[in-house]
C-alpha cells in the first residue's frame, strides 16, 4: 500500500507552526499555565470532549483548565504523536494520538490513551486553534 501524498497546498512552514502550537498547548496545560493554555486557541476556540462536553473562548477555557483539569491531576505530562496535518489557505485540520501520563491528587498514576481531530485557523497571522477534539480510549474520531 503506497502512503497518500500530502496536499500540494501544505507549506513546511505551516505544519511546523502547527506543530509547535499543539506542542505549546501540551507543554502550558501540564505547566498549569491556563491562560497561556487557553491563548494557544483562536477567541472563539472550543475544546470539545467526546462526550459532548464543550468549553469555549479563552475565558471558558482557562476556567476549564484552573477548575477542571487542576482538580483531577497532581501532575500531568501529555505526549502528541502521529501528527496529520492539512492545510487549505488560513485554515488546516491535523490528527494527533496523546498518551497522557499523570498523577492523581490522591497519588495514583496512570496512562490515558485519546486521539485528538483538531481544526485550525490564522488569527493575526499566526496559527491557533478553532476547535480541538478530543475522543478518549483507542477509539479513533470518524
Amino acid at each position: 500500500m503506497t502512503p497518500a501524498a500530502p496536499a500540494a497546498n501544505v507549506t513546511d512552514a505551516d505544519v511546523a507552526a502547527i506543530e509547535r502550537l499543539k506542542h505549546e498547548y501540551c507543554y502550558a496545560i501540564d505547566d498549569g499555565r491556563y491562560g497561556d493554555w487557553a491563548g494557544c486557541f483562536a477567541p472563539d476556540g472550543r475544546f470539545v470532549m467526546n462526550d459532548g462536553t464543550t468549553f469555549e473562548g479563552r475565558d471558558e477555557l482557562e476556567a476549564f483548565g484552573r477548575d477542571v483539569f487542576d482538580d483531577a491531576y497532581a501532575e500531568s505530562a501529555h505526549t502528541v504523536t502521529n501528527a496529520r496535518i492539512d492545510v487549505d489557505g488560513d485554515t488546516a485540520t491535523g490528527r494527533w494520538y496523546l498518551a497522557l501520563y499523570h498523577e492523581t491528587a490522591d497519588g495514583e498514576t496512570a496512562v490515558q490513551q485519546a486521539n485528538y481531530a483538531d481544526e485550525f485557523e490564522r488569527v493575526d497571522g499566526e496559527w491557533r486553534i478553532a476547535e480541538a477534539n478530543v475522543t478518549y480510549g483507542v477509539r479513533l474520531p470518524r
